[in-house]
């Protein structure tokens, strides 16, 4: 009981773990790759996993922002694979992105990221950034 609380306020709850096959790609390549979803202390219920692709452009102010960068959603999948995760278990979801043609390329300004959350119902959502490299 004690730990189905714990798990839903984050401590010991769901971890998520993105593994993408290359951290360098050229606009229009598709990105491979596995999510791992490892269950905490309880059983957690899980209404599905985002993976969001998003562009972080620096030294670019928006007119709604006091910040000098801003994140840009470039595309967001949800997979519904997953309906559960038992405590202590390993779940491994395979997954692509394609890049479009005209994906901005890495500079010192543009970078390019790829955010997994895993979206637990009444619990906190664990999340892991991978940054790529676009040239």
């Amino acid at each position: 009981m004690l730990e189905k609380f714990f798990s839903s306020i984050g401590f010991e709850g769901a971890e998520v773990k993105t593994y993408i096959q290359s951290t360098a790609y050229t606009p229009g390549d598709t990105i491979i790759g596995t999510i791992c979803v490892t269950g905490g202390q309880s059983d957690q219920e899980i209404k599905g996993i985002e993976l969001t692709l998003f562009v972080t452009h620096d030294g670019q102010v928006r007119e709604d922002s006091d910040f000098s960068y801003y994140d840009e959603q470039i595309t967001q999948v949800i997979l519904k694979d997953v309906k559960s995760i038992k405590a202590g278990d390993k779940k491994e979801i395979p997954f692509e992105l394609k890049l479009t043609a005209n994906h901005p390329l890495t500079t010192e300004k543009d970078e390019t990221f790829i955010q997994t959350k895993v979206l637990v119902l009444n619990g906190v959502d664990p999340k892991d950034k991978d940054i790529i490299h676009i040239k």
